[in-house]
């Protein structure tokens, strides 16, 4: 009995199990594809982060150029300046229209002259584009941004006889532009516009590059080129790289317009991006 409980003809049976170089291998196995998918997948993932990272610097100097276009177009013939490449500043015109030549003792002036405070320009039809006449400061006609005084809205000015108004008040009902202030009583408009065009203009409008940013300032007083101080200006879009974005103005002659380029390249965290914007200026006053 007790040799059939010990049943030694039965084989005994072996206990299965990883052996230590067995083990060791699946670890090294399993590291080795590790590495291989991570290598595999950082790719791809670090070039999504590089391309969210670009897309968003490209939205930003996008928005930037989109706001100087903007600001641009709004700008009175022949006001554009550019000073080195770092500054841009200009005229803004929100509206403006056609005129009449005034009435002065009995007698039609063209170009408008005026001979009492307030000063009484007729317009013809309706004004386009004024929303707050509280706003505006000067009424141009026909600047040609001539180098003589008077020949330009820009400093140096003509007091009595210039293409762009004292710093006035104004006010419009029934078709009349009243100006008043600023000595408007003894002044007259120095050239007459073939189209009987006038502008009517609120704010100095500048961009300056400095300090990684640009800058927007808007200003209520005609100065020289420089005489501006940006220190309290928004900032419009930071991480720009001043050495490599700037401004550059042509004029243009009687045969095309004038063409402002704004370059604008923006550095952050390794990544740079430049836009170029080319914005055509019609200067015909």
């Amino acid at each position: 009995m007790l040799n059939l409980l010990r049943n030694p003809g039965r084989p005994g049976r072996r206990q299965a199990a990883f052996t230590l170089v067995e083990l060791v291998m699946v670890i090294a196995l399993a590291g080795v594809i590790a590495v291989m998918i991570s290598t595999v997948m950082s790719r791809p993932l670090q070039g999504f982060v590089d391309q969210s990272r670009r897309a968003e610097l490209v939205d930003l100097a996008s928005t930037a150029l989109n706001r100087m276009t903007r600001d641009i177009r709004l700008a009175v013939p022949n006001t554009v300046r550019v000073a080195g490449s770092a500054r841009l500043e200009l005229l803004r015109s929100p509206g403006g229209g056609r005129y009449r030549a005034s009435l002065v003792e009995g007698v039609r002036r063209d170009p408008p002259a005026c001979a009492a405070d307030p000063c009484v320009v007729e317009a013809l039809g309706p004004l386009i584009g004024v929303e707050d006449w509280d706003e505006l400061n000067w009424m141009v006609i026909y600047n040609i941004g001539g180098a003589a005084s008077g020949d330009n809205s820009w400093p140096p000015l003509n007091g009595g006889m210039s293409v762009i108004s004292p710093q006035v008040s104004m006010s419009y009902a029934a078709g009349n532009l009243s100006l008043s202030g600023g000595g408007i009583e003894s002044f007259r408009f120095k050239y007459a516009s073939p189209q009987h065009r006038f502008f009517l203009a609120d704010r100095v409008v500048g961009y300056q590059c400095s300090g990684g940013r640009i800058v927007r300032g808007e200003f209520e007083s005609l100065e020289l080129p420089g005489a501006y101080d940006y220190s309290g200006a928004i900032p419009v879009v930071d991480h720009v790289d001043c050495a490599n974005s700037g401004f550059t103005y042509s004029p243009g002659t009687n045969t095309r317009s004038g063409l402002v380029t704004v370059r604008l390249t923006l550095s952050q965290d390794g990544e740079t991006i430049t836009l170029l914007q080319q914005v055509h200026v019609d200067n015909a006053p």
